[in-house]
């Protein structure tokens, strides 16, 4: 990751889900280094709590709460941990999502379906809901606004691909998601979301070669930047839409994939 001087986010009290690991665990750990106290959520306390000692060793205040994202009742009980903790919410990060089993959608199972909705799309409207009901209560604190929402969405939400049809449209879904809320909670809260491309994470297991073989599979276009993605390249992106120098965006969604996508 490059070195930076700033601490855009000082003071900011920020959520992120599924930051057990990977693009979660690394804008955690940035948002860390540019001064928030983090709230780390992951349905595995193992990894979370690996995250919470990297924030800890950076001097930043931090609470792990494990949490099903696709559940409302827990959902709503960790946003009530968070006011209850520090009084106040300022970034939203719905980051917690899972690609699903690969089918073509005729031979996709109903059960699979709902599993791959209930994670990337519930779950990001009921985090959404739950902290935006308490975030538009608090006072404004840091400029105009009083919070923030970044969704983690992904360029196969933009462009359909095929054999993850599932993960596709909830990407779609989490797109759509992103600009109904940025109309619906203005002028007070911003909703943008980040599209990453074909990153090595845990979605491909953490291998460059699982990453290539299905780029084969889906047909991908070739990435203009000559080289495959990684969590930390999501990171700054994430960080530059929490902090104030993206006051004046709202509803946009923005692609992070070294140039396969141009829209």
């Amino acid at each position: 990751m490059k070195e930076f001087s700033e601490q855009r986010l000082g003071g900011r009290i920020a959520l992120v889900t599924g930051s057990g690991s990977g693009i979660g665990r690394a804008i955690s750990v940035r948002y860390a280094k540019e001064g928030a106290d983090i709230v780390v959520n992951d349905v595995n306390l193992e990894g979370a709590n690996e995250t919470a000692k990297m924030i800890e060793k950076l001097g930043r205040k931090v609470m792990v709460v494990r949490a099903d994202v696709g559940k409302s009742a827990e959902v709503e009980a960790m946003i009530e941990k968070v006011y209850n903790k520090w009084g106040r919410l300022d970034i939203l990060v719905n980051n917690a999502g899972i690609s699903g089993l690969p089918y073509i959608l005729i031979e996709q199972t109903e059960e699979e379906w709902d599993r791959v909705m209930n994670t990337n799309v519930k779950g990001a409207w009921l985090c959404s809901k739950f902290a935006a009901i308490r975030m538009l209560k608090q006072e404004k604190k840091f400029g105009e606004l009083r919070g923030k929402i970044i969704n983690i969405a992904s360029i196969a939400g933009k462009t359909a691909v095929p054999h993850i049809g599932a993960y596709s449209v909830s990407k779609f879904g989490v797109v759509a998601l992103t600009q109904v809320l940025a109309k619906e909670l203005a002028p007070d809260i911003t909703v943008n979301a980040i599209c990453p491309g074909f990153h090595v994470t845990g979605i491909y297991l953490n291998s460059e070669e699982v990453v290539r073989e299905s780029m084969k599979t889906f047909k991908a276009p070739e990435i203009l930047r000559g080289r495959l993605g990684t969590a930390d390249d999501v990171a700054p992106l994430a960080a530059f839409l929490a902090s104030t120098d993206s006051d004046y965006m709202t509803g946009q969604s923005i692609n992070i994939d070294g140039g396969v996508e141009f829209h």
